[in-house]
């Protein structure tokens, strides 16, 4: 990550985390973006930056503000299907195929 990407200049703190009890298998083993500090404003460009780097492989990412978590990697369509066990369209069977064989291991629980 560039050296902008810091935490002490971006106000963002990336670091792996392996869930003790997973309520899903995208919190088994995810990156997780915070904020250092919830009350300041985030540069969006550096957040956004950060994010699309860590957005490209089969680990699942998160955001979290301190008041809430968010999925931000796979996409919504994605991780539900990967959740729910149903049969993906077409334009999203081998990104889908990808996370079950990925993550299967964690369950799909909801």
């Amino acid at each position: 990550m560039p050296d902008q990407a810091r935490p002490d200049r971006s106000g963002l703190l990336v670091s792996l985390n392996f869930g003790r009890a997973p309520r899903n298998c995208f919190e088994g083993v995810s990156i997780i973006v915070r904020t250092t500090d919830p009350g300041a404003a985030i540069d969006k460009s550096m957040a956004a930056a950060v994010l699309d780097s860590l957005c490209d492989r089969l680990v699942p990412v998160w955001f979290s503000d301190g008041a809430k978590k968010m999925l931000m990697h796979p996409s919504d369509d994605v991780a539900t299907l990967v959740l729910s066990g149903d049969t993906a369209p077409v334009h999203l069977q081998a990104e889908v195929a990808a996370w079950r064989e990925q993550y299967g291991v964690f369950g799909a629980t909801a």
